[in-house]
């Protein structure tokens, strides 16, 4: 049975392996605090598509960043 936290409902999928499920929760709890900020759902945004690429772009340069800093912490740790 899907539980409830942080006044999200997990219905949309349910999994035995917990990792999924924790995912699909943050998942639905960042697109809530999206709403709440910006008052409308994905479905119902609207902006250029350049705009689209645009953000997409910076999202996935925020992506290599992190997992070069995790690289390097890595590296500094010795752990392969």
């Amino acid at each position: 049975m899907p539980k409830k936290k942080d006044n999200v409902v997990r219905p949309f999928a349910y999994t035995k392996d917990t990792l999924i499920m924790d995912l699909l929760h943050r998942y639905a709890k960042r697109s809530e605090i999206g709403i709440a900020t910006h008052g409308k759902t994905m479905v119902e945004a609207t902006k250029p598509v350049a705009e689209w690429i645009e953000d997409a772009q910076e999202e996935a340069w925020d992506k290599i960043v992190y997992l070069e800093k995790l690289k390097r912490i890595l590296s500094n740790l010795n752990i392969k």
